[in-house]
């Protein structure tokens, strides 16, 4: 009976450390999915904590000698009293709103505080608007009030367009008159000459929808697969072994018996 054969300590040791190996990077895969999950999570509960806040001064919430915004500051809805720059508005390229190519149109507050709030005052259809801001009449007395919801600066992606931006960024942002509150607000609502409007000039501009995305059950997928990788292994070398067992063994070769005196007279 030929004897049993296994596969070698070599390809055994080979196959686990591959399925070791892709184990631990599904489970680093895995933590990376789960901690986006955490970041969205805590975003929206901030999100939730704001929204629900009462509508307070910008000054209350956001101090003059700020340099960012004070943690549960992004996404509260805040008033100010003063008069817009009286520069043309700054157009806002590549931002579309729910699905239809726009412009978005942004201006410096001055508040009777001496802060310079960069506030997005809204958008219009890309397809026939108005590309000319100076086309817009902003209220210019000093007793303008506005509602904004604030946000935080957006990170710039070193892109220059004349006569526009593409990121709400300092740095590719007019210089402001007074002292600059770190991020900027989207006009809910502007208030002058006993008459309010929620924007000058087109529509408001949404906020975003803040959801908590497809992270937690990639999380789970992945680490599904950091089990499953070693598992495959054990299997994959199982079925190496049955199928070696099942291969018919080699015969060894015969060594070939000289032929005697006879039996060669007897061939002849």
């Amino acid at each position: 009976m030929p004897a049993r054969r296994h596969p070698s300590l070599l390809r055994i040791a080979a196959t686990m450390a591959v399925c070791l190996a892709v184990s631990a990077v599904a489970t680093l895969l895995g933590l990376w999915q789960y901690g986006r999950h955490v970041e969205r999570a805590d975003a929206r509960a901030a999100y939730g904590s704001a929204v629900e806040s009462p509508v307070a001064d910008l000054g209350a919430v956001v101090p003059a000698e700020a340099s960012t915004l004070p943690p549960g500051a992004q996404w509260r809805t805040v008033t100010a009293t003063g008069s817009f720059d009286p520069a043309p508005p700054t157009v806002l390229r590549g931002r579309p709103v729910d699905g239809t190519a726009a412009w978005q149109y942004l201006a410096w507050f001055d508040t009777v505080d001496g802060q310079s709030l960069m506030v997005n005052l809204g958008w219009v259809p890309q397809p026939g608007g108005t590309e000319d801001a100076s086309a817009f009449d902003l209220p210019s007395d000093p007793g303008v009030q506005i509602t904004v919801v604030l946000r935080d600066w957006e990170e710039d992606d070193g892109k220059t367009t004349a006569g526009s931006i593409t990121r709400i960024t300092p740095a590719q942002l007019p210089a402001p008159t007074g002292d600059p509150v770190p991020g900027y607000g989207m006009l809910r609502e502007l208030c002058a000459d006993d008459s309010c409007v929620p924007t000058p000039i087109g529509e408001p501009v949404p906020l975003p929808e803040l959801t908590l995305g497809p992270h937690l059950s990639y999380a789970w997928q992945w680490w599904l697969f950091a089990v499953m990788a070693p598992v495959g292994g054990v299997l994959l070398l199982r079925r190496d072994a049955r199928m070696d067992r099942a291969a018919p063994a080699a015969r060894p070769p015969q060594r070939r018996r000289r032929l005697t005196d006879e039996e060669i007279e007897d061939a002849l």
